[in-house]
């Protein structure tokens, strides 16, 4: 990630409005990562997909879906960094690695290659098949921060220490969920080609927050999310299929498209998986008018990644006065950051969530006691468990901005002095 030279003043204010957005304008949403959040522009263009659909049912998946998913795909393939006839479209991330995982044979003794940061649910899609197919989850024990300049180097060697002969397939995470580290694909993409595995890429955080190259990366499969960082409406996901694997891959639900010539089958099969709502995709084309009629994509990655940077230091200085805690370098995040919390802030008891605001959100053992209170205030923002300990992980988008931040700050200062 370069040296970024953006205009503090432009980090005041939203670099989008945000009632271009159908959010809560009360809500100080720092939490894009999660689930993203759509213009209310593109999800309009949406129904109106809709309502033609159902104007002609018949004629609009026969005739019309083929074309507009094509040119959905053309006006994606220059941000993905690769041919049109080597990505499709699935519902969603985790859908996409399931493909993946689903269509390899696995052999008993095979092993996996993970890191512990790694998405929750793609190990859990793991622990099912292992117990169904006898192969081992071997778990690279990747680091947060690092006190010297080596964090690259110990995020691969971390990878390289779990490698053996027996390495089936190594699952690589571009943007891990819980600590939104950048990981060096690259390396860990070549680190599999020199144990002969299969290299998947779960870049669910990746369009649109990163510029990619996958005809460059070479990877076997790379997986992302567009309605999180490109903005589409939920449900639009892309899984990339290097040439050698497309006649061998197969989508979850088989349809129509298996009867497709060889040549074309790897298309065919996941253009159309049986009736479902298509429309998040056809969306696309509309999506990126919609950025580049807002200031562009490269811009606004640009202004993101300076606003993320700032609220780290922000909270950061807000939590920690004298010892601060080892952070990530800020080559390895973009628009999302994970703080380290103070041990009170970490065990912050449920007790405490009631007093925080009248209207204080339910209590749910499946939600941080801090995030219930944060939520009582207005904040919208993750606590995360990890091996590393308890982190508050940050998102910056178009419609946030620096006083957001800063409010937080003092927030989580009140609440550590409340404990």
């Amino acid at each position: 990630m370069t040296e970024l030279s953006i205009d503090q003043q432009d980090l005041e204010v939203p670099f989008i409005p945000k009632n271009e957005w159908g959010l809560d304008a009360d809500l100080r949403f720092l939490n894009h990562g999660s689930f993203g959040a759509c213009p209310s522009e593109v999800l309009a263009y949406q129904s109106q997909l809709r309502d033609h659909l159902e104007y002609s049912p018949v004629r609009f998946n026969l005739e019309k879906l083929p074309r507009l998913l094509t040119t959905a795909k053309a006006s994606l393939a220059p941000i993905l960094g690769c041919d049109v006839q080597d990505f499709c479209f699935v519902a969603n991330a985790s859908e996409g690695v399931m493909t993946v995982l689903n269509n390899i044979d696995w052999q008993i003794g095979d092993e996996v290659v993970v890191s512990r940061d790694s998405y929750p649910a793609c190990r859990h899609m793991l622990t099912h098949l292992a117990q169904k197919h006898h192969f081992t989850i071997k778990v690279a024990q990747t680091p947060f921060a690092s006190l010297d300049l080596e964090w690259t180097k110990q995020v691969i060697d971390a990878f390289a220490e779990q490698c053996s002969p027996q390495t089936r397939l190594i699952l690589i995470d571009h943007i891990t969920s819980p600590t939104a580290l950048i990981y060096p694909i690259k390396e860990l993409v070549d680190l599999a080609k020199i144990h002969g595995a299969i290299s998947l890429v779960d870049g669910a955080h990746a369009p649109g927050q990163l510029s990619l190259a996958l005809d460059l990366l070479h990877a076997d499969f790379y997986v992302g999310n567009t309605h999180k960082w490109l903005m589409t409406p939920k449900s639009c996901a892309v899984l990339y299929v290097c040439p050698e694997w497309q006649s061998r891959i197969f989508p979850l639900v088989l349809s129509h498209g298996y009867l497709a010539d060889s040549e074309s089958r790897f298309q065919a099969m996941f253009a159309w998986t049986g009736t479902r709502d298509y429309s998040a995709a056809l969306c696309m084309p509309a999506t990126l008018t919609w950025l580049d009629n807002h200031g562009g994509l490269h811009a606004l990655r640009q202004r993101n990644n300076a606003l993320c940077q700032q609220a780290r230091e922000v909270i950061v200085d807000a939590l920690w006065k004298d010892v601060k805690p080892a952070l990530p370098p800020v080559d390895a995040i973009a628009h999302m950051a994970a703080i380290p919390l103070p041990t009170k802030l970490a065990q912050f008891p449920q007790s405490l969530v009631s007093t925080v605001h009248h209207s204080s959100s339910a209590a749910s053992s499946r939600i941080h006691p801090l995030q219930q209170a944060l939520w009582a205030l207005d904040y919208e923002v993750p606590i995360i468990e990890t091996e590393h300990g308890t982190l508050l992980r940050i998102s910056a988008q178009a419609y946030n901005h620096l006083t957001e931040y800063r409010a937080l700050g003092d927030s989580l200062r009140i609440l550590l002095a409340s404990c």
